[in-house]
């Protein structure tokens, strides 16, 4: 073995001092650097040693110490880059968290803590977390049913009653009507009276004339679950399959939208919310599941905007409410806010947002903010994201994915098959045309920011966009 090494040695010896008459400097070193290469894989340090010997008694000193140079320097490079890669994937939750505290709270509000399952059982909550929902804090239950995959507990004797197991959330026009009929589609899942109750967000308040008191029950919301609460009073002793029965709240708004931060929260916090949405589903279901699902954040908002109007609505106007819309979020910026402070300034003293005109709503695609809401309240193994593009090029391999991480039986290859072929009955097509080039040079600039932060705290690079771009 030494033998041929050490031709092979000669025969690239050769090759150097052909080099070396012609006065090639970087063939020197390239031919240098995989000779060097080769040394690093050889087993001994004899064999290293005698290689070494002979291509200094034949190229000289300075040729070999600038190929250890290179070829450091190369090493380098790629275990930084390894290492730097590594860190990133395991320190996400970590440093998300550092950087959500040290981003948002820097003024008067109470210091965001992260709210641990002890806190939860014990009911030891902070008071700003409390006051965002009292209503469902002072009739929680204490514990659930055990044996049964859904949160589920009795009330009143022999009343079942039931909470979702799944969030399945994202933002509008990030196809969430076609991921939840496919992935409802299983036979353990038990679809609520609507896909979307809004119930979180929205329907427990009174919008009108800028009042925010609540005004939906929470009894009301639990009766969106009774077909599986009835399903578990009816078999619970005598089917086995039902406790594998989960439900699930398909209402996107749950990840996005805390409108009404300003009535529970003390003025003196002007940077935006303590907690929030996420934080009080944590404290209440703090074994639920989150998928979300994201689309390119330019295109997102451009299908929202022309598939809630009529017909005044062009390329051109969009690209009016655009120019409107980026300049005053920029003006937040610029004043020292930041993308989570600038998302929950209010700009009219009630419900709107910067940004938002009620017909161009940039803050719905910063995804990044969002999501790290929900990463600082939840483990990351509790939460999915899911690419709307990957989704409906990649259904039957993603499909199973999800199934598995809810933890549900797995389905045969031709049921995932007939699932995802079904079509989703509310798609409505463009008809005006592409939006103008111009347009989606500001919109690409103006999400790049959060599209990179959120390939960061997610750890999957195909948030980037870069292929839709």
């Amino acid at each position: 073995m030494v033998q041929l090494r050490t031709i092979f040695a000669a025969l690239m010896l050769m090759v150097l001092v052909t080099a070396l008459a012609f006065y090639n400097t970087s063939a020197i070193n390239q031919i240098g650097t995989q000779l060097l290469t080769r040394l690093e894989k050889d087993e001994t340090n004899r064999e290293q040693s005698s290689i070494r010997t002979l291509l200094m008694k034949n190229v000289g000193e300075s040729v070999i110490n600038k190929a250890e140079n290179h070829q450091r320097q190369r090493q380098n490079s790629l275990s930084g880059f390894n290492q730097n890669a590594s860190r990133d994937i395991k320190d996400i939750q970590k440093r998300q968290h550092a950087q959500l505290s040290q981003e948002a709270f820097q003024d008067k509000c109470p210091q965001r803590r992260n709210i641990t399952l002890e806190d939860i059982e014990m009911k030891q909550l902070p008071d700003d977390l409390y006051k965002l929902a009292p209503e469902v804090f002072d009739q929680f239950p204490k514990t659930f049913l055990e044996g049964y995959s859904n949160p589920c507990w009795v009330q009143g004797g022999d009343q079942i009653r039931c909470l979702p197991k799944l969030f399945l959330a994202g933002v509008a026009k990030c196809g969430t009507t076609d991921l939840y009929l496919k992935v409802a589609s299983h036979p353990h899942i038990i679809h609520a009276k609507e896909k979307e109750p809004s119930w979180w967000t929205r329907n427990r308040y009174d919008r009108k004339q800028g009042e925010h008191k609540p005004v939906g029950s929470f009894y009301g919301y639990l009766h969106e679950f009774d077909k599986l609460a009835n399903k578990m009073r009816n078999h619970q002793d005598t089917d086995a399959e039902v406790q594998k029965l989960i439900t699930v709240d398909g209402s996107p708004s749950t990840f996005w939208d805390n409108v009404f931060w300003r009535k529970y929260v003390s003025p003196e916090c002007t940077k935006g919310p303590t907690y929030v949405i996420a934080d009080v589903i944590r404290a209440i279901l703090p074994k639920t599941k989150i998928i979300a699902i994201f689309r390119n954040p330019t295109d997102r908002l451009y299908s929202d905007y022309m598939f809630t109007g009529g017909r005044a609505r062009t390329p051109q106007t969009f690209h009016e409410h655009v120019l409107k819309s980026t300049t005053s979020f920029d003006s937040c910026l610029e004043s020292g806010g930041n993308l989570r402070s600038c998302i929950y300034k209010n700009f009219n003293g009630q419900h709107g947002h910067v940004g938002h005109d009620h017909l161009v709503m940039l803050m719905k695609g910063l995804y990044s903010v969002h999501a790290r809401e929900w990463l600082y309240a939840f483990p990351r193994e509790q939460l999915m994201f899911i690419r709307f593009e990957d989704w409906y090029s990649k259904c039957k391999k993603i499909l199973p994915e999800i199934y598995s991480f809810l933890e549900l039986d797995s389905l045969m290859s031709t049921q995932i098959d007939k699932i995802c072929a079904k079509k989703n009955p509310t798609k409505k097509k463009n008809s005006k045309g592409p939006m103008l080039n111009a347009t989606r040079t500001i919109l690409n600039k103006f999400y790049q920011v959060s599209r990179q932060e959120l390939a960061r705290v997610t750890g999957d690079m195909n948030f980037l966009w870069d292929d839709w771009t």
